[in-house]
This record gives C-alpha cells, sequence and structure tokens, in this order.
C-alpha cells in the first residue's frame, strides 16, 4: 500500500517547523563530521525549471544527505515550505508501480499546495516499474510544473539504460552521477594546505603548464603520500573520508559494515548467498591487476553463484561481476589488441573495485591474503583515468565496458597497463609503483605508442624524459583529480 499520511508527515518536517534542520538525522550527522565534501550537485541543480532529474550513484555516497541540501536550499531561496516534498522509498521496496504514483498525489494532496514545487523521491528505484509510475504522473499533468528527483542506486535500473528512462519527458533536466570522493578530494580533506587539484588529463600533465604544476606540488609530496596511504583504506565514501579526517587510522567496523551490507543486499536480490558474495571478492582481490576472464574466473570458484545446483558458469559470473560493476561497486576494463585496426576488444579484461574501502572489506573475508600494494595503486590509477576521460553520459550509464579506457596488449604478448582515449589518440599509463624501476621497461611504454603522451606512475621518482616521465603515484592521482 502507498505511504500513509502520519508517514509522509513525519518525512517532511519542514512543513510545520522551521527548525527542522536541527533534528533531521542525515544534515545532523553532516555536521558532527570533521569536513565538508563537495555537492556540486546541490549547488547546480535548476530549481527555477520544470523536469525531471535523475541522480544516480552507489548506496551511501550521500545522495540522501544531498536531497535534504536541496530542501535546505529551496527553503533558502523563498520556496513555502508545502511546496518542497521529499518521499523517502524505501517502503516501497518490491511494491507495484501504482503504489509509487498513489503516494505522491497523497502527499501532494496533503500538502494543500497548488503551484510548482520540489518533488524528491529518494530510491525510487526500488519500486518496481518506477519509471512507469512518473510517466504517467508527468502525462496526466500532476507534476509537470515541478521540479523532480529521482534517486536510485539499484543495479538492476541501471541496466535498463537510456531506452526506458522517460524518453521526451524530462524538461529541462539531466542525469548527475554522485560517485566516492577522488583522491585529491580526500588529501584536501586531511590537509587543508594541499591545492586543489588542477585536474589535467596525461597529455596537459606533459605539457609545460602541468610540468610545472606537478613540481610545484612537490612540497606537498609527505602529504599526499601519507594521504595515499590512508585512501587505500578508507576510500571516498562520505562517512569514511570524514573518520579519516578526524584521525582514524583505520575505517571502523561500523562504516565497513554499512559498505558490506549494501553489497551483500545487491548481491542477494539475484539470488546468491554470502558464502557466493565472500567467493566474487576473493575472485576480485586474488585477479587484481592480473589478466583474465570469465572463464577463468569461473573456474577457480568453489562456491556456486546461484542456489541451484551445479558448477559456477562463466555466463552467471559475469552476469554477477556486471551486476556489481553497475552498482558502481567494480569497474571493468577490456584489453585493446596491437595490429587491430578497429575497436573490436579482446576476451581478456581486469575487474578492479570501484572505492578502495571495498577493498579493505573484501581482505576481511579472504584468509590468509594481505594488500597487494602495486595492484591495488594500479587499480586506483585505473579508476582515476576512468573517471577523467570517460565521457559524462557513458560514466553515468555503467561501469562495465568503458570507452575511453582500455589496457593495451601489445604484438609479443606483452601490456601496457592503461591506454585512455580514442584509439586514434590514446595517452599511455604505466605502474610501476616499485623504489627501483628499469627504465628499459618504462621506455618500452613510449616505443609502444610513438608521438603520443606516456607516463610511468612511480613510488617516489620525478623526472621528465625525453619520450615519457616518470610521475610517482600520490601526484598522478593528485593532479588527475
Amino acid at each position: 500500500m502507498a505511504l500513509t499520511d502520519s508517514q509522509i508527515l513525519a518525512q517532511n518536517p519542514w512543513w510545520t517547523d522551521a527548525g527542522w534542520r536541527a533534528t533531521d538525522p542525515h544534515l545532523a550527522l553532516l555536521d558532527k563530521q570533521a569536513t565538508r565534501l563537495p555537492a556540486d550537485f546541490v549547488a547546480e541543480l535548476d530549481l527555477a525549471s520544470e523536469g525531471i532529474h535523475i541522480l544516480r550513484g552507489p548506496r551511501q555516497v550521500g545522495k540522501s544527505t544531498d536531497l535534504k541540501l536541496l530542501v535546505e536550499r529551496a527553503l533558502q531561496t523563498g520556496r513555502a515550505p508545502r511546496s518542497v516534498l521529499y518521499l523517502a522509498l524505501d517502503l516501497l521496496e518490491g511494491r507495484p508501480h501504482a503504489e509509487l504514483a498513489e503516494t505522491v498525489l497523497r502527499a501532494k494532496a496533503l500538502a494543500g499546495h497548488d503551484g510548482a514545487g520540489v518533488i524528491l523521491l529518494d530510491e525510487v528505484t526500488l519500486v518496481a516499474r518506477w519509471q512507469t509510475a512518473v510517466k504517467a504522473l508527468w502525462d496526466g499533468g500532476e507534476i509537470r510544473r515541478d521540479v523532480v528527483v529521482c534517486t536510485g542506486s539499484s543495479a538492476i535500473d541501471l541496466r535498463r539504460g537510456a531506452a526506458e528512462r522517460l524518453p521526451g519527458r524530462r524538461g529541462a533536466s539531466v542525469d548527475h552521477l554522485v560517485l566516492p570522493q577522488s583522491f585529491a578530494v580526500f588529501a584536501r580533506a586531511l590537509d587543508r594546505s594541499i591545492p586543489a587539484s588542477p585536474g589535467l588529463t596525461a597529455a596537459q600533465l606533459l605539457a609545460p603548464a602541468g610540468r610545472e604544476a606537478l613540481m610545484e606540488a612537490r612540497i606537498h609530496g609527505p602529504a599526499l603520500e601519507d594521504a595515499l596511504e590512508r585512501y587505500t583504506r578508507f576510500g571516498g565514501l562520505p562517512a569514511a573520508v570524514a573518520e579519516a579526517a578526524g584521525g582514524l587510522r583505520s575505517p571502523s567496523e561500523a562504516v565497513r559494515r554499512v559498505l558490506y551490507d549494501s553489497l551483500v543486499r545487491e548481491v542477494q536480490r539475484r539470488g546468491a548467498g554470502i558464502p557466493a558474495t565472500h567467493a566474487l571478492l576473493e575472485r576480485v582481490i586474488r585477479s587484481l591487476g592480473s589478466k583474465t576472464d570469465w572463464s577463468r574466473m569461473a573456474r577457480a570458484m568453489d562456491v556456486p553463484l546461484s542456489r541451484r545446483r551445479g558448477p559456477t558458469g562463466h555466463q552467471t559470473l559475469r552476469d554477477y561481476i556486471e551486476l556489481l560493476a553497475d552498482g558502481y561497486f567494480l569497474f571493468i576494463v577490456y584489453f585493446w589488441r596491437a595490429g587491430s585496426q578497429t575497436n573490436s576488444l579482446s576476451n581478456d579484461k581486469k575487474v578492479f573495485f570501484a572505492d578502495p574501502l571495498l577493498h579493505t572489506i573484501a581482505l576481511e573475508h579472504v584468509p590468509g591474503r594481505s594488500a597487494d600494494a602495486p595492484a591495488l595503486i594500479e587499480n586506483l590509477i585505473g579508476l582515476a583515468l576512468y573517471r577523467r576521460y570517460e565521457p559524462p553520459a557513458r560514466l553515468i550509464e555503467t561501469f562495465t565496458s568503458p570507452e575511453r579506457l582500455h589496457i593495451w596488449q601489445t604484438a609479443k604478448g606483452g601490456e601496457v597497463d592503461f591506454v585512455a582515449g580514442p584509439r586514434g589518440a590514446l595517452d599511455a599509463v604505466e605502474v610501476k609503483y616499485r623504489k627501483d624501476i628499469d627504465l628499459r621497461s618504462a621506455a618500452a611504454v613510449a616505443r609502444a605508442h610513438p608521438d603520443r603522451p606516456a607516463i610511468v606512475a612511480s613510488r617516489h621518482e620525478l623526472s621528465f624524459r625525453e619520450s615519457y616521465a616518470l610521475v610517482p603515484a600520490h601526484l598522478l592521482l593528485w593532479a588527475l583529480g
């Protein structure tokens, strides 16, 4: 059934209480945090033009807090309190879409506001066929004058893509994506003396202005190194960043548990149990930084993924890995073959974590396994390149198949860790996170892509050679932003 009047009123205290902010759980928690993280979506959303916005991102990334900040902003800009409507729809999880439409109509009637308003539908994608309900409300005129924001982290919803996302019924709206904070933001949360990232590509870093930015940032090298060591454990979810900024050296059990429960919940919705979830995490940990394919990963699984009896097939494994990538838990990078003049991809791939905190959690469920620092740094650099190079529309849609990030497979069977950009204009990045680097292997990266920018991510050394540059991983991650 639809949400009751009492439930709706409890979720919209500003209708009757001007001091609602002091008791709001999301904003109260935000006020307690040691640092305030960027909320670009809140500042940039057009509250003057009707339309349906979709705010996407993983669980626990702060989408609900962003909606409460939008309530605050709308009221501060002169909106009448009862013109701003917030509905937490997790209570309708799995319910028919008609109950969503009924809830919105009930809330609007209860508010008694006839003019244009702001309607915030939190976790709307938990409702089956939510698009149908929103479409019907728009077509019927009930929300056509409103600014509507729908949030969702449902992997199944994300897989549907653009075709079912209210074509022709979005007004002046665009999709928005909220991801865990980057290393650059994390580092500044720990130490405000660290400058904001210039947000450059690899090619821009090798231009004169980029080189100057790297040279200037060297004075922050020790602080950035310390921040990177902590980022590998905490990651970028707001609660984890707040703990790191507050002085903790490792994320709390409570923060780890929230992300772990979100992961388990997503996998269980597809019929897998907790042992299968642990097996999935183990396979990603063990293959981190290494070439694999679905068949090899499936053969290494000793726990069936589904509750049906029988071996784990590679298609089933692929389904689950892609499910987690669609939910922004993982991302997948495919190989490009040298000598091929097309964008066709190899079956080979690497699977990475989309936030370091999930790597921390995964280690807890793999007995006897410790962190592989070079592989984890490769993971973080791949993630930073993905977020820097991938077109925003594609980044919103999926983490399963990047268009502008690949691994280059050489004709002799070797590889360049990452090539970023369109095939005709690739930037190459190799990760050599160790004290002593074999410069012959570093030069080979440049030879694989002559006349194109090439960076070798080192542990400490910063130097610019004729055909490539050595850049410490902490400076590179900071500069990519």
